[in-house]
């Protein structure tokens, strides 16, 4: 793809360290350059943020005119979009701004001000500050919705609709996720286009070897199955629960037990989700324990180990989950711990993906795929070594023996005296007296 690029960027891409460009990347780039609506399907970590970026960029000019409005699902995923729209924008001189929910208002209706030509961020905030008129859509060129499946999703559908009815009617429309949901099939409906369907994970290249694999765990033992990955070397990892509240135990009992630990969920405040995610990143705390909220794009580097406390909820969330690790062909793990009830269930949930699923065991301090049974003691057991071998003989236990008892005679047995009424007692003693 660097030979289409502008000279510019096909500078900064070399130096970046980047080499063959993926399937979504080629695909993406011939598409938005004509202008054209698309569907981009790809697994994670196969570089989309790029793939849209690029091309779109390139169509921009730099005029103090909001020209580009990329919409993301969370506010994490905004920052680590933001970021990296920023880094090439610049090349082009063209200024971005990020927006999202959390963030003092005041301050970014302040910077708007600077009329940046690309906008990213949350969909209630932007639309809060369209609303407000700080922020006018009708000159908008091309919207992206990035995890286009969760933003299509019921909960953010109607706020997105109504923020893409406040834009120019022939805008552009770039539609970008790992998975598809039967939203997605009504597009035309929602937004009235006609895009092109480009599902490239057929084809794609990119994806990292992951082992996807289960230790089967008792509920009321999964805390103490932490602990113990945490005493494997190098080992951290980000840590997938169902629901805040079982999340907030876990993390309680893991800091009770000394294990670094922090959370990232939706209850938390934008600052305080900013530190967590820097602290894991840098390497401060071993364990991340999050919802559902961290498993869409982000990009921690150098992450080997997924767990799963809880199963997720449909084979989509193990697809974004499960796409945390192995991003850009590294290698990942992705640990699940489940009782033999939800093993089952575990099973049926992710045989659609057609995974091939390994049961690892902890043992001497390591993960290892079988069970290693441990013999009984011999009577003699021989220890070769380079200086030779050595007899270490083992004592057998000494048997115990039954006591045995003399005969002795038997021990006369003495009748029991019949119960009788007050009267009758002494009966015979008053009738000899009488006589």
């Amino acid at each position: 793809m660097s030979e289409f690029l502008s000279p510019e960027f096909q500078e900064y891409w070399t130096k970046s360290g980047f080499k063959a460009p993926t399937a979504i990347q080629l695909t993406a780039y011939e598409v938005l350059k004509e202008k054209k609506d698309m569907v981009g399907i790809s697994p994670t970590g196969s570089g989309k943020t790029l793939a849209f970026t690029l091309p779109l960029l390139e169509t921009l000019v730099p005029d103090k005119r909001m020209q580009l409005l990329i919409l993301e699902p969370s506010q994490e995923l905004a920052v680590q979009v933001g970021q990296v729209v920023k880094e090439w924008a610049d090349i082009r001189q063209l200024s971005t701004l990020t927006l999202i929910g959390g963030a003092n208002v005041q301050r970014q209706i302040d910077k708007l001000k600077t009329k940046p030509e690309i906008i990213i961020g949350t969909p209630g905030r932007i639309l809060e500050l369209a609303d407000k008129k700080k922020l006018k859509l009708h000159q908008v060129q091309t919207v992206v919705l990035d995890e286009a499946d969760q933003l299509l999703g019921q909960d953010q559908l109607n706020t997105v609709r109504e923020l893409v009815k406040k834009m120019p009617s022939d805008r552009q429309m770039g539609f970008f996720s790992a998975t598809s949901n039967t939203l997605m099939d009504d597009l035309s409906t929602w937004f009235n286009v006609d895009p092109i369907w480009k599902d490239v994970t057929a084809v794609d290249d990119s994806k990292g070897e992951i082992t996807h694999a289960f230790i089967e765990t008792p509920i009321r033992k999964r805390d103490a199955m932490l602990k113990q990955l945490s005493h494997l070397s190098k080992f951290r990892a980000l840590v997938f629960f169902n629901d805040v509240a079982s999340l907030t135990a876990a993390l309680d009992r893991l800091r009770y037990e000394g294990i670094s630990a922090g959370v990232l969920h939706s209850e938390r405040n934008k600052t305080e989700r900013k530190q967590v995610l820097q602290d894991f990143r840098n390497g401060k705390i071993q364990f991340l324990l999050t919802t559902d909220i961290a498993s869409r794009g982000l990009d921690i580097e150098e992450l080997d180990y997924i767990i799963q406390y809880d199963i997720p909820i449909s084979k989509e969330s193990y697809v974004h989950r499960s796409g945390r690790t192995g991003r850009m062909r590294r290698k990942g793990t992705v640990l699940t711990l489940v009782n033999e009830r939800e093993l089952r269930n575990f099973k049926q949930l992710i045989s659609p993906l057609e995974l091939s699923l390994t049961r690892l065991y902890l043992y001497g301090g390591e993960l290892v795929e079988e069970k290693i049974a441990v013999e009984a003691p011999q009577s003699s057991v021989k220890n070769t070594s380079e200086k030779g071998a050595k007899e270490v003989k083992v004592m057998p236990k000494k048997e115990h023996k039954p006591r045995v008892v003399k005969d002795s005679p038997p021990v006369p047995v003495k009748k029991k005296k019949k119960n009788r009424t007050k009267k009758a007692k002494n009966k015979g003693a008053r009738r000899k007296k009488t006589d």
